[in-house]
């Protein structure tokens, strides 16, 4: 199979090289001066290997790969490759800016890319057009990474396949070596380690961890969550199993108090059927009750209608009549205050005075007889005086007739207004006084039935019937208590004799585990002891004189084989046995054999026994493990058929101890509502009282009230009447002053006329009288009667003034004043009436109010117990709507139990057990988060140490009396000693493995060091030496540790106890500390995936140069001079190099690569030499730049670099041909 290599680079307008094909199928020598670009060419040779233009060594502030080798778009690098079938090239480009590969299959040819008139194509369209359309070529490839997989065999897509030098998955350390060499790289320990492990035949397969972390992590909590279950304290006790007890017991009390509840719920359904079904029938029953009082109601209604319609008829006569009278009274007083009297005897003087005054009249006129002439002619005169005087006195009268006609009429209207007024006011007075009488009448029945009703409150109790009832309810308890007492003891007592029945069988069986295990541990011993014997015997069969018989004796079993003891002689060792010919017998004493059997036993007998014995003593080893295994399988088995007639008991029990917890609350509760009932009762009869008090208060402040408001409306009235008098009064004396002033106007114009009528007359006079006096006529005497005639005259007229109210007077006499006692017998006929029909209407109302208070108290009790049930209803739905008292399961359970207990008072109960509930919930709560404190979420037992609802504690506690009564515990601690037990197997198997091939690695190790001493061609290095050291890694040394344990302690380990409580197991407390250690180990490298055989040792070098020595080193760093530095990490990469090329090749056929060495003039010429026949007896090129050449025989080809302005030319200077 031909080799595979890299054969020649070309440079096409890259680097600043226009062109320039370059061999490297050989060891090749770049020559020229410093900067020429001779490590442009090497890092150019090295790309084709790392792909990676971060590790080429370019320097900061150099232009990048891309820029400096692709700066135009036809810039290229070319690589052509030997292989099996002929060559293929690798074409370098740029594209977007960046190095981009294509395979074509096929040997470099120049016209690809440059045309006839030597013109570099950057048109890939062209370029392929260039290409034969036979020859494949690859699609681009943009990525270092997948250049380097098809390069190194690491690709699942077949039409790369032609293209790989080899097929390797582990190539990595191939381009990293070149790399390192190239760039002078510090020589890391940990990459050669792991290219010796790649390079061994078996796949390094590293332990899993999270295998690890998954069985042994949680150890730690493991054992201590079961160890926590066998800890005692000082006085004997074992804290976490009293918790769980504890726990078990509170949810014992719990489903008791479920129990309680679903015996109240039952009830409580009976309550609210019972409430649901006679609500309708008091609601019947009250809307009955409400109507017969609503027709007592209506009655009285009809009753007090009928009755002030009679009464308002009378009151309204009394008021009419009692008006009469006032009229008449008012009257009286209207006349008496016009001085009536006067006017009458006047009035009845009338016919004397006017015939008074015609007599005074005879007389005079008898005395002017004799002298009628001048009488007559003065009477004429005085006549014509008298009728102007007549004239203007009887227009003066005419207008205050007029006037005093108006003026009368107003008054009369006033005086009728008046009497309106006055008839209104009474009759009001009068309506409001009679309904004042009745409604005093009335107060004061109302004030002796309140008095009456506060004395009876001395004898009322409100809640006897219920405080009754709880005094029952207070004897039925205290029976109930005592009734419990007797049940408690009676349980107690059954759950002891099943307690002690079952002590004694677990005690039985116990005894006879212990008997089988002393027998099993006393054969055993036995059967050890002869293993033991055995094994001593057949140690002692090299040397001994069995062994020396069998080979020098023939037929020995029949003669002394028959006597010989076996064990001190047989097989003893140093007796120095011979052949003795002469005696035939045994020390001189010849012996008859032939009737004695030959009992000896051959090494084979031996060695078959021992295995019997030892598969004996697996067996008993098998029956000791199973023992316990089976004691408490007997013992939970045992302990289920007790469990199923102790459970019962116990949750009796509970039950019963939670009654008799009850009792003390419930008797509280009773008295609490006897004393609540006793205040309700004090209350209620405080506020009866106080009601009570106040209505009597009320009734008596309403018989005041009423005596103040007659008081003042009889003030009222009369003040009423006043005013209207006043200002009638005031009206009519203005009427009269106005008619005053107008008298007065008159009588001054009256006056002044009247002077001059009396001048004029008095003229006439006295001319008459002068002219009677001459005729001798007494003067006098006549002057005498004209002024008794003219007084007469003045009472006549005063007579006419006031003829209009006597007449007025008479008229009110003879029409109102003769009535007088009519009505006042009228009067007293109708008060008669109304206080009969009073007393009448009383009487049947006081029968009404009977009955209706009787109602009333029905229509209460009716009406507080429908408002209690429908209370209860209420508050049973809202209990059931919003509160969620109760679980969703129970509105389902329609049972119910009989009971006389209302809504509230099952309520009252339910909430008082809920309460109870939760504070037992509340109080498991609080023991389950003190248990639960033992353990981790993710614990052994799988228990919930983050419950977050009721059942999630309640499920806690139903767990752990299964856990306890079948004591699981035993079953748990043997199933993880079990567990533990093969973890510390499986860790002894894995590790075991590793160590096995870490011994592998001594041997490379072993090789690559004889190779050093084999192949060492340098002088200077002494020596180049690698070792594996004892790792460094904690988790490995741990690890190994437990491995090399596990070894030692085989058999102790197979009976392993994690919890033994025998402190003096010193195999349990070693195993229990390295699984410790190895779960904290783990913890401590969380992100650590694996162990592999690379953890499991240190890589260490060690050089020795000339005098100087390095010492056990893990890194090759400036070892001597420059030269010499280069040279050892030189020759160690090309020996790691080569390691990984072997296993590589295996697969695939050996395959050639290049090691770039830049400034080879560092080295000796001598070690240049060396160097070069070190890599090419592994197949591996030399590629060296330096800027003059040495021993050029040594290289293939040698390159002369040189500048022409920018560009660089690269010059073939020497090629050899062997």
């Amino acid at each position: 199979m031909k080799m595979k290599y890299l054969n020649k680079i070309i440079f096409i307008n890259s680097a600043n090289i226009p062109y320039a094909e370059i061999s490297v199928d050989g060891n090749v020598h770049f020559t020229g001066t410093q900067g020429v670009g001779k490590s442009t060419v090497l890092r150019a040779l090295l790309f084709f290997y790392n792909a990676d233009k971060q590790h080429l060594g370019i320097q900061q502030g150099q232009k990048s790969f891309d820029e400096f080798y692709f700066r135009q778009s036809n810039s290229y690098i070319l690589y052509e490759v030997i292989r099996d079938n002929g060559a293929y090239t690798i074409l370098v480009g740029r594209y977007q800016g960046r190095a981009s590969w294509r395979f074509i299959d096929a040997p470099y040819q120049r016209e690809w890319l440059i045309d006839d008139d030597k013109q570099v194509l950057s048109d890939w369209v062209k370029i392929r057009e260039r290409i034969d359309k036979d020859v494949a070529v690859s699609a681009r490839i943009e990525s270092g990474v997948m250049f380097k997989d098809i390069i190194f065999g690491n690709t699942h897509d077949h039409k790369y396949a032609r293209y790989a030098l080899v097929q390797s998955s582990h190539y990595q350390n191939i381009p990293r070596s070149i790399q390192n060499v190239f760039l002078n790289t510090k020589l890391d320990a940990d990459f050669v380690k792991n290219t010796i492990i790649q390079s061994m035949t078996d796949e390094d397969l590293p332990i899993d961890l999270q295998t690890y972390r998954r069985l042994v992590t949680d150890f730690e909590r493991e054992y201590d969550e079961i160890d926590c279950w066998f800890r005692q304290t000082r006085d004997g006790s074992y804290p976490v199993r009293q918790q769980a007890l504890k726990i078990a017991e509170q949810g014992r009390t719990i489903v008791a108090l479920d129990q309680q509840l679903s015996d109240v719920w039952h009830m409580l359904n009976h309550a609210v059927a019972y409430s649901e079904k006679h609500i309708p029938l008091l609601e019947i029953e009250a809307a009955e009750v409400e109507a017969d009082i609503e027709k007592e109601h209506n009655r009285e209604k009809e009753l007090t209608a009928e009755y002030d319609k009679e009464k308002d008829a009378l009151n309204q006569d009394l008021g009419a009549q009692k008006g009469k009278l006032k009229e008449i009274a008012q009257a009286r007083k209207y006349f008496s205050d016009e001085g009536i009297d006067d006017k009458l005897a006047l009035a009845g003087r009338e016919s004397a005075i006017r015939q008074e005054a015609a007599d005074k009249q005879t007389l005079l006129d008898d005395l002017l007889k004799a002298y009628a002439s001048i009488e007559e002619k003065y009477n004429i005169a005085r006549g014509k005086f008298e009728n102007a005087r007549q004239a203007f006195g009887n227009m003066q009268k005419e207008a205050y007739y007029q006037k005093q006609t108006e003026l009368q009429i107003k008054r009369k209207s006033l005086e009728e207004e008046r009497t309106r007024n006055r008839n209104q006011v009474m009759e009001t007075f009068n309506s409001w006084r009679h309904d004042s009488d009745e409604r005093l009448q009335m107060l004061l029945t109302e004030q002796n039935r309140t008095e009456n009703a506060l004395k009876e409150l001395r004898h009322w109790h409100p809640k006897a019937t219920e405080i009754k009832q709880v005094d029952e309810e207070l004897q039925q308890l205290n029976f109930s208590e005592k009734e419990n007492a007797a049940q408690q003891t009676a349980v107690k007592n059954q759950i002891a004799r099943i307690t002690a029945e079952y002590e004694m069988k677990e005690t039985e069986i116990k005894q006879s585990s212990q008997r089988e295990q002393e027998r099993l541990d006393a054969d055993r011993t036995q059967m050890r002891e002869q293993i033991a014997k055995i094994h001593d015997l057949l140690a002692r069969l090299d040397g001994s004189l069995y062994k020396w018989l069998c080979e020098n004796a023939e037929g020995w079993e029949n003669t002394i084989g028959k006597v010989v003891d076996e064990e001190r002689i047989l097989y003893a060792q140093g007796l120095d046995p011979q052949l003795d010919t002469v005696a035939n017998g045994m020390f001189g004493v010849k012996l008859n054999l032939d009737n004695i059997a030959s009992v000896h036993r051959t090494p084979d007998e031996y060695r078959l026994e021992k295995n019997n014995l030892e598969e004996q003593v697996r067996q008993i080893n098998r029956q000791l493990t199973q023992l316990p295994v089976t004691l408490q399988e007997e013992i939970a088995k045992l302990g289920k058929k007790y469990a199923v007639q102790v459970n019962p008991l116990r949750q009796k029990m509970t039950s019963l101890k939670v009654e008799e917890e009850q009792v003390p609350a419930k008797r509280q509760n009773l008295q609490n509502r006897r004393h609540k009932l006793e205040m309700e009762e004090q209350e209620q009869i405080a506020q009866e009282k106080e009601i009570r008090e106040h209505s009597f208060n009320e009734a008596v402040l309403h018989v005041n009230s009423e005596k103040e408001a007659r008081n003042k409306h009889e003030l009222k009235n009369k003040k009423d009447l006043k005013e209207l008098d006043s200002s009638f009064n005031k009206a009519a004396k203005a009427l009269d002053e106005e008619l005053c002033i107008f008298k007065e106007s008159q009588d001054a114009v009256a006056a002044e006329r009247n002077q001059e009528f009396a001048a004029q007359k008095q003229q006439l006079n006295e001319q008459q009288k002068a002219e009677l006096a001459g005729k001798g006529v007494d003067t006098n005497l006549l002057e005498q009667y004209r002024r008794a005639l003219n007084d007469l005259k003045a009472l006549l007229m005063r007579i006419d003034e006031e003829r209009s109210i006597v007449i007025r007077y008479r008229d009110t006499e003879q029409n109102l004043f003769a009535k007088e006692p009519e009505i006042k017998k009228a009067i007293k006929i109708i008060e008669q009436r109304l206080a009969m029909i009073r007393q009448r209407y009383e009487d049947k109302r006081t029968r009404i109010g009977k009955k209706c208070k009787e109602m009333e108290e029905r229509r209460k009790k009716v009406r507080g117990e429908l408002t209690h049930r429908r209370e209860g209803l209420t508050l049973y739905l809202q209990m059931v709507e919003n509160e969620h008292l109760v679980p969703d399961a129970f509105l389902s359970d329609d049972k119910m139990k009989k009971t006389e207990l209302d809504c509230q008072q099952l309520l009252s109960q339910l909430r008082g057990t809920v309460n109870q509930k939760r504070e037992s919930i509340d109080k498991l709560k609080s023991i389950v988060v003190s248990f639960n404190r033992n353990f981790k979420p993710q614990n052994a037992f799988h228990f919930n140490t983050m419950p977050v609802t009721d059942n999630d504690y309640l499920e806690i506690a139903a767990d752990l009396q299964d856990f306890m009564d079948n004591n699981k515990i035993e079953e748990f601690r043997r199933r993880t000693s079990e567990h533990y037990k093969d973890i510390l197997g499986r860790i002894s198997a894995e590790i075991g493995s590793l160590m096995k091939r870490r011994s592998d690695v001594d041997g490379v190790i072993q090789d690559i060091n004889r190779d050093f001493i084999e192949k060492n061609f340098a002088g200077v290095i002494k020596s180049i030496e690698l070792r594996a050291d004892e790792s460094s890694d904690k988790l490995m040394k741990l690890l190994i540790s437990i491995h090399d344990y596990a070894i030692e302690n085989a058999f102790s380990i197979g009976e392993l106890n994690l919890f033994s409580n025998n402190n003096r197991d010193e195999v349990n407390r070693k195993v229990v500390d390295y699984l410790k250690s190895l779960s904290h180990q783990l913890q401590n490298e969380p992100n650590r995936p694996t162990v592999s055989l690379g953890d499991a040792f240190r890589l260490q070098f060690r050089v020795k140069e000339n005098d100087n020595d390095t010492g056990w080193v893990e890194r090759i760093n400036n070892v001597g001079s420059d030269g010499t530095d280069i040279l050892v990490k030189a020759m160690v990469n090309i020996m790691l190099i080569n390691v990984f090329k072997k296993k590589a090749a295996k697969k695939s056929g050996d395959f050639i690569v290049h090691c770039m060495m830049d400034e080879i003039g560092r080295l000796h010429p001598n070690n240049i030499k060396g160097i070069l026949q070190f890599a090419n007896s592994r197949n591996i090129y030399l590629i060296n730049s330096s800027p003059t050449s040495y021993n050029p025989y040594d290289y293939r080809y040698t390159y002369l670099l040189s500048k022409h302005g920018v560009r660089t030319r690269v010059e073939k200077l020497l090629k050899r041909i062997n």
